[in-house]
Formats: structure tokens, sequence, C-alpha cells
């Protein structure tokens, strides 16, 4: 049987963003939820996804975790210098 698994890439640093108080976009809050929950949660309770991997910055891990508590996710991997190598 063949597994979906959703990819979503949130390792960009957000330099074009004003507006980020110092963190990357991703990790901004909107109505208190960073916006990468926002992203995680659409693709968990979508019923044709099976598994949800997030590719991060490295340096990014205590914000990840963060937005990431307690959501049954696969473990992030680690994006590259540019957008093509993620």
């Amino acid at each position: 049987m063949q597994k979906i698994v959703a990819l979503i890439t949130a390792c960009g640093r957000g330099n074009r963003f004003n507006g980020g108080e110092g963190i990357p976009k991703q990790y901004i809050p909107l109505a208190g939820v960073p916006l990468l929950r926002h992203s995680i949660q659409a693709f968990l309770h979508h019923p044709k996804i099976d598994d949800v991997i997030c590719v991060i910055h490295p340096d990014d891990m205590d914000l990840y975790e963060e937005a990431a508590a307690g959501l049954d996710l696969l473990n992030p991997v680690f994006g590259g210098e540019t957008r093509q190598a993620s």
C-alpha cells in the first residue's frame, strides 16, 4: 500500500519579511499559534496524508520543537544552503 508523506519546507530565514521580531516568519504567531503549526495541523488533519516531515534550518531546532510540541510528526530534517538544495 502506498504511503503519502507531506513535506513542509520551513527552513527559510524570512529576510524579506518585515515585522519578524528577529525570528523566521514560520515561527511568528498567528492567533497565538506559530504559522508553522497551522501548516502542520492542516496536513495532519488531511485524510489522505499519512505522515508529515518538516525541513527546518539547523539553528531553529528550539523554535521548531516549541511549534510542533505534542504533534505526531516524523523527525525533522535540515535544509540545504539554498531553496533548491533543500
